[in-house]
């Protein structure tokens, strides 16, 4: 009787070859490395094979089932891919490398200028043939390719080659490294991988003696630091990036540097110096203007206006179309998202359809980018949108789904906030334990991250849940934490309801004062 999961236990067949002579299971060693299908010329160039005699073997493995010819006769395709596969598994390692290899130089010998959609099988077969300088070449070429077509995984997957070649190729080949690092750590955080990006930011460090390279690779790292919210790390890489800028005289990299800083400055909630960082940049840029860094600029100084009151709000919202126009210029697709986010933001808190119409453009634009980070984040900023228009549903439906992307994407910042909505959604609900459990959690986890305004927004939303369910000493110790920590500076838009909170917080204890009287003093005598 057969174990649980085996195909004969299940009444499934394994597919099994019909008897081949020795020359025909060769001819399909060669087709399963080439893939799934295989072009008739290729199979006969690398096998070095007699057109008629190879015809006559593939017309025979047709007729008993193991293959399959597409119309024209120039492709094949095997009928099961499990064939292939147990095929392709049964040959040694040596005997793949050989193949692998013949396979390529039939490949360079039927295209001497190999189009782009053959790059990237070159670059497999040299890879898997163990031939690196080739594989090499071919592989940085395929990369390119996908990066032109908008296919950043693809490239990263070449580049991932690429970076095993370099090290079997003789020589010092340290500028090469760098290089290589730098594309492919950049691919890897455009990809919202920060850790295996910040990795190879480390590696091309370590590798690179060019200033100009080092000062980029540094700029990587605090934008990496910045992303982790680890401060003090993105500070000191974002200064030593500005010292050899600075050494350089490369003030577009200067410019890049003081953005950075600006964003650390606005993550902490020290608005003013953020501003200032931000229009130190403007200042550089002004010499040497540059549409993307401009762009980004624009969304961070949108920013900035957001948080610094209504009467600049129209500010922030002209900023944000400012760096929607710029970077659409220059297809900076995932930072056209970010605008589109933060505009977003700052239009929903009263008008929220208007501000989920342009979450939804924000996620479009992320999707284009290959962005998970901002398709999450376009998500859960819109929680609190769709509970202002009571579609409670959808609102936990967008919640859970931000939380898988962003849980890939390892966004602590964005985890609080799904955190916090979670809340949100619970005391819409009437559900007060969860509602509160979950804001205590939101709390603890910004408290962690050093996230000094969002751990006070949620001591507001904490201290509101707790007033409303008549525990007046809990939602006074929430609303005196929100308060220590200036919720109102830290976040302007809250100001407003959170003075509401405070003078409901008073009269309630004004009456309850009045109910139960003075407290009694000790006895007299």
């Amino acid at each position: 009787m057969g174990e649980p999961g085996d195909a004969s236990a299940a009444g499934v067949e394994r597919p099994l070859l019909p008897p081949l002579s020795n020359e025909e299971h060769r001819i399909l060693a060669y087709a399963s490395a080439i893939g799934r299908e295989f072009d008739f010329p290729l199979l006969a160039a690398a096998m070095d094979a007699h057109d008629e005699t190879l015809a006559e073997q593939l017309e025979r493995m047709t007729h008993v089932g193991v293959l399959r010819e597409r119309p024209g006769g120039e492709r094949f395709a095997f009928v099961q891919d499990e064939v292939r596969a147990r095929i392709y598994q049964q040959l040694t390692a040596s005997r793949l490398r050989v193949i692998h290899r013949k396979i390529a130089e039939a490949m360079e010998r039927l295209y001497p200028e190999p189009p782009p959609e053959v790059l990237p099988e070159l670059g497999r077969h040299y890879f898997l043939g163990k031939v690196p300088e080739r594989s090499y070449a071919y592989n940085r070429q395929a990369a390119e390719v996908a990066r032109q077509n908008d296919a950043p995984e693809e490239a990263a997957h070449h580049l991932e080659r690429a970076w095993i070649d370099l090290r079997a190729l003789p020589g010092d080949r340290g500028a090469e490294a760098a290089e290589l690092a730098e594309e492919l750590g950049t691919l890897y955080y455009s990809l919202g991988d920060v850790r295996a990006a910040d990795r190879m930011f480390v590696e091309g460090l370590a590798k690179a003696k060019d200033p100009s390279r080092r000062a980029r690779l540094f700029l990587a790292r605090a934008e990496v630091a910045r992303d982790d919210l680890d401060g003090p790390a993105g500070e000191a890489a974002a200064r030593s990036a500005e010292a050899l800028f600075r050494q350089e005289g490369d003030e577009l990299g200067r410019a890049a540097v003081h953005r950075v800083l600006g964003r650390m400055a606005f993550h902490r909630g020290d608005y003013r110096e953020a501003l200032d960082e931000a229009l130190q940049a403007l200042d550089l840029l002004q010499r040497h203007p540059d549409p993307r860094i401009l762009g980004r600029l624009s969304t961070d100084i949108g920013n900035v206006f957001s948080m610094l009151g209504p009467e600049v709000r129209e500010d922030g919202a002209e900023w944000y179309r400012r760096a929607i126009l710029r970077l659409s210029e220059v297809e900076d697709w995932s930072e056209v998202a970010r605008a589109y986010l933060n505009l977003a933001t700052l239009v929903g808190g009263t008008r929220p359809i208007d501000g989920l119409e342009n979450l939804e453009k924000g996620r479009e634009f992320a999707d284009r980018a290959h962005e998970p980070r901002w398709a999450g984040w376009g998500l859960a900023m819109g929680v609190e949108m769709r509970l202002h228009l009571g579609q409670v549903e959808e609102a936990e439906r967008d919640n859970q789904a931000a939380r898988r992307l962003l849980e890939r994407a390892t966004d602590t910042l964005g985890l609080q906030q799904v955190q916090t909505n979670t809340g949100l959604i619970a005391e819409r609900r009437g559900q007060w334990e969860d509602a509160e459990a979950a804001y205590r959690a939101s709390i603890e986890l910004a408290d962690r991250a050093g996230l000094r305004a969002e751990a006070a927004q949620s001591e507001f939303y904490l201290a509101r849940l707790l007033f409303k369910t008549r525990d007046l000493p809990g939602a006074r110790e929430a609303y005196r934490r929100a308060q220590e920590a200036d919720l109102p500076a830290l976040n302007p838009p809250s100001a407003g309801p959170f003075e509401e909170l405070g003078r409901q917080l008073e009269a309630a204890e004004r009456d309850s004062a009045a109910r139960n009287g003075p407290p009694s003093g000790p006895p007299s005598g």
